[in-house]
């Protein structure tokens, strides 16, 4: 009975839907002919259908989302449309009915249709900077950047005045502003060229072996509502349909965790430092994916109908804190991104053996169906790599303070980010999240928050100098990992180089202006919760910890070697450095 009621509810749906549309023809005829009503109630019928017995996958929903608006979106062919679904355990008519419904959605929106092959959706000006190398397209991101941050990459940051342009124009590129001069475009993060590549919606090993590959938007496993949950889950993706208001996309979104789950395959067996963590991220992955997918799939609906507001402002989703239709214990909503790449960092290993990636998912109890979707020649390095650079790309510049992201102290100072973009050369990249993460949370009142269990409350703005891994680790000297056989072209390294001393020493210098300006506003508990972090003492001695010791060598390196440097200005920086530890109560002798 409730699944009749179900079945009824949504034909109503349907019917609305299509009350205004004018179908083309698919370009294959159905088995059977079938009307538009028609067609899309077998559609979603075989969307839900989660019977692993004939749908070894689980759900299409369980992977893509409440519909195939995406499938609809990104102009996936009639061919791949039919040889996907029959793949998938759908029967000759289903897939028809299915490529038939989707036509009907394009016709319905008159949606424009990409390439899905070349089509990577959200990527920042449609497509990735030049470059045939990462190092190539770190210099043309530095290029993109130079008009828009000229302060920064321009001559020696020496007050705090210009420390504070910097900051705006900083700020301008955070929040898609004009208030510094240099972003007439009003260009945001989100929209800002890049040089990392964005995936595609469905990456498909059939179109070659570059498509082998974990690295797109869709979960490899479903996740499917649980036999308790599966009425008021698919009522809850019912009322999405009718409706897809950003509240009933967030209640959505909001019980996947509760009210889905994977179906076990076969039992993990990896090994490594903490398998019981590896094994667990399986799951995670898959979970996240299908958040991300939802995500996706929803700005798809917005973008294509003007509708602004869902996601909203350089913090994309930290509206939904005064939202009453989200749990409040669900406060890292929209961080799903991100954990794509921290879930793929912790359930694979470092096997940089050619072939290893498929054994290494076999190991973590994948399916045999995910397993042979990957090329059998990758290694599990080069897919951690990948999955890692871009998701964590993704999901920094949806939330750049790194506060929302995640309640590990490594997410919030960027170490595996950080990583991941030294293995690539990307060095203007690197600099450039780090400092905005610096700026966004030093001065975004939404970024500045204290996270606690399920507990989120904020706090009082105050900007702290935390370069973290950024500075760690012999960091601050620039260095490239290059193949002996095939090195960096050398005028490339020192363009690279020469872009990167400008724009990293004056991010240094506006940060320790910021960092004294900060402790002379803030007020008294302020400033002492500024001083924890900046100092310490042990046995009666109080020593800095905001980086001074790492930040050096980056001026004994660099400075000196340049000829528009002179002696006179490497000393006005170590005495910089000797004023903001004599801010903070520490004795200096640089």
């Amino acid at each position: 009975m409730t699944a009749t009621r179900t079945l009824t509810a949504l034909t109503v749906l349907i019917a609305l839907s299509l009350s205004a549309c004018n179908s083309t023809p698919i370009t294959e005829a159905p088995v059977n002919p079938m009307t538009p009503l028609e067609a899309q109630t077998q559609a979603m019928k075989l969307w839900r259908d989660d019977d692993r017995a004939q749908h070894p996958k689980g759900s299409c929903s369980g992977c893509h989302g409440a519909d195939f608006y995406d499938l609809a979106r990104i102009g996936s062919t009639q061919v791949d449309i039919l040889r996907r679904a029959k793949i998938d355990g759908a029967t000759a008519q289903e897939a028809a009915a299915l490529a038939q419904a989707i036509q009907q959605i394009r016709a319905r929106d008159s949606l424009p249709l990409e390439n899905p092959r070349t089509f990577r959706p959200f990527q920042p000006g449609g497509a990735v900077l030049a470059g045939l190398t990462p190092l190539e397209r770190d210099i043309n991101f530095a290029r993109e950047l130079e008009p828009l941050l000229p302060t920064l990459f321009g001559t020696r940051i020496d007050s705090l005045e210009a420390a504070k342009k910097a900051r705006a124009e900083l700020m301008d590129l955070i929040k898609g502003e004009n208030a510094g001069g240099a972003n007439s475009s009003r260009m945001n993060l989100r929209s800002l060229p890049t040089g990392i590549q964005y995936p595609l919606w469905s990456a498909d090993l059939a179109q070659g072996e570059s498509e082998g590959t974990l690295n797109d938007w869709l979960a490899d496993i479903a996740l499917d509502a649980t036999p308790e949950f599966k009425t008021q889950w698919h009522a809850l993706q019912d009322a999405y349909l009718g409706n897809s208001s950003d509240e009933n996309f967030w209640k959505m979104y909001a019980a996947v965790p509760q009210m889905t789950a994977t179906k076990p395959f076969e039992r993990c067996t990896i090994g490594g430092i903490n398998p019981n963590l590896a094994c667990g991220a399986v799951d995670d992955f898959a979970l996240h994916k299908l958040r991300s997918a939802m995500i996706g799939q929803h700005l798809m609906r917005t973008q294509h109908a003007a509708r602004a507001g869902f996601a909203q402002g350089p913090l994309a989703f930290s509206y939904l804190d005064n939202a009453s239709y989200i749990a409040k214990s669900d406060f890292l909503s929209g961080g799903d991104m991100w954990e794509i790449g921290d879930s793929a960092r912790t359930m694979m290993d470092e096997n940089q053996n050619a072939g290893s990636l498929r054994v290494t998912l076999e190991r973590l109890g994948l399916p045999k169906f995910v397993r042979e979707s990957v090329s059998a020649i990758t290694s599990v390095s080069a897919e951690q790599q990948r999955l890692r650079l871009t998701w964590f790309w993704i999901g920094f510049t949806f939330e750049p303070s790194f506060a929302r992201i995640s309640g590990s102290n490594s997410t919030k100072v960027g170490e595996y980010m950080v990583g991941s973009l030294i293995d690539e050369n990307m060095h203007l990249h690197n600099a450039f999240s780090q400092n905005v993460r610096l700026i966004a949370k030093g001065y975004l009142p939404e970024a500045n928050v204290k996270t606690s269990g399920s507990k989120l409350t904020l706090e009082t703005p105050a900007f702290l100098m935390n370069y973290g891994y950024f500075i760690g680790y012999g960091r601050p000297v620039l260095h490239w990992n290059e193949d002996r056989k095939n090195p960096l072209p050398v005028a490339l390294k020192l363009e690279q180089e020469g872009l990167w001393q400008r724009f990293v020493g004056n991010g240094f210098r506006m940060s320790m202006y910021l960092q004294m300006d900060s402790l002379d506003t803030a007020d008294a508990a302020t400033k002492a919760k500024l001083l924890e972090n900046l100092r310490v003492t042990t046995a009666g001695v109080t020593t800095q910890k905001w980086g001074a010791d790492a930040i050096k060598p980056f001026f004994d390196t660099y400075e000196p070697k340049y000829d528009s440097y002179t002696p006179l200005e490497y000393r006005a920086d170590l005495d910089l450095m000797n004023a903001l530890n004599a801010k903070i109560g520490v004795s200096s002798s640089y």
